[in-house]
């Protein structure tokens, strides 16, 4: 039996993409600078038109593929832990990287930890850093 995160977790077909809201409002995009920055994020946090509210009143059944990954992503090393790195979280990452969307929602806090296994794993976050706290914050848009 294969324990590792399953591939249907995945999709390559999407409802549509920031490159496509993109392209669409190109034209109305302010130029490079502060307001274009704010443009795009706004586009980033559109809802798409299809979106329907998760109803959280309902619990959820978790399947047994995202179960393992949240097991493997909450042991206290998960994210230096060659181990958990090779027990199924690369494999959700190269999905993601590779350009699959979800066919389930995944929490931001999973994907952070998954991306950040990434880079320690590849050596581009190096072992036992620490991210500075931001010395800017970006103004809030409000979302639809």
């Amino acid at each position: 039996m294969n324990n590792e995160p399953d591939s249907d977790s995945f999709s390559n077909s999407s409802q549509h993409s920031f490159e496509q809201l993109l392209k669409a409002s190109d034209s109305q995009l302010p130029p490079p600078g502060p307001a274009y920055y704010l443009a795009r994020r706004a586009l980033w946090l559109k809802s798409p038109d299809n979106f329907v509210p998760h109803d959280d009143s309902v619990p959820r059944q978790l399947s047994t593929s995202r179960q393992k990954l949240e097991n493997l992503l909450h042991t206290s090393d998960a994210v230096y832990n060659k181990e958990a790195w090779e027990g199924g979280i690369e494999k959700v990452f190269k999905g993601l990287s590779g350009g699959a969307t979800l066919k389930r929602r995944l929490p931001l806090n999973l994907v952070i930890k998954i991306v950040h296994c990434a880079w320690v794993q590849d050596g581009t976050w190096p072992a036992g850093a620490v991210a500075p706290e931001p010395d800017d914050v970006a103004e809030e848009v409000e979302r639809d």
